[in-house]
């Protein structure tokens, strides 16, 4: 197993320009969404996660119900 960080984001809103944190931990990549994104100071999880798990995204899903 390898550990993966999780954080909370911070982010400028495009439409208010206010300054927003996201609710929940993401990693770097799914905050890469967020222009400008932030981690939060003091809101890092460590999580084990599988080097082999199968991904699930909704596209695999179909794909593999077709096949």
């Amino acid at each position: 197993m390898k550990q993966v960080e999780y954080w909370r984001w911070r982010y400028r809103d495009r439409k208010t320009g206010q300054i927003v944190r996201t609710m929940f931990q993401m990693t770097a990549a799914e905050a890469r969404r967020y222009p400008g994104a932030e981690p939060i100071d003091g809101t890092m999880l460590l999580r084990d996660v599988e080097d082999d798990f199968r991904d699930t995204l909704p596209t695999v899903r179909e794909r593999a119900l077709h096949d």
